[in-house]
């Protein structure tokens, strides 16, 4: 017997969903913060991409077309370097800085969530439970 759709847990959509709202921030922060160099175009792909791979998550978390767990962890990968870009990329607007590292701190728990929450989808509609 599988699960339906009222009794599987709505983390991985709701976690993902967060998420990409945070890669939407991320996308545009670079240029609302008025940052400059570099972070600018590092923040406009890499929230693109957590954005992206987030709704795919939210869209699909038992998988879709990728393994379950590729998605989310994607998202925790870019997530990460959210957390790092400012600091290798020698940022020293102050506001943006702390912007990447709170935004991206917050990806990786989120992301962390949805890992979990996707895996564990997976693993109860294998077992059938």
């Amino acid at each position: 017997m599988s699960q339906t759709a009222d009794s599987q847990s709505p983390m991985p959509v709701r976690t993902a969903a967060f998420a990409a709202a945070l890669g939407a921030w991320i996308l545009w922060s670079g240029v609302i913060l008025t940052g400059t160099g570099l972070i600018i175009a590092n923040n406009f792909v890499v929230g693109g991409l957590i954005a992206f791979f987030a709704a795919y998550t939210a869209g699909w978390p038992n998988g879709g077309r990728l393994p379950a767990i590729v998605a989310p962890a994607l998202v925790v990968v870019f997530g990460l370097w959210t957390v790092a870009a400012p600091f290798v990329l020698g940022v020293t607007i102050d506001r943006v800085l702390w912007s990447n590292v709170i935004s991206g701190v917050l990806v990786v728990l989120l992301a962390a969530g949805s890992v979990y929450g996707s895996w564990h989808l997976t693993q109860s509609s294998t077992t059938g439970v």
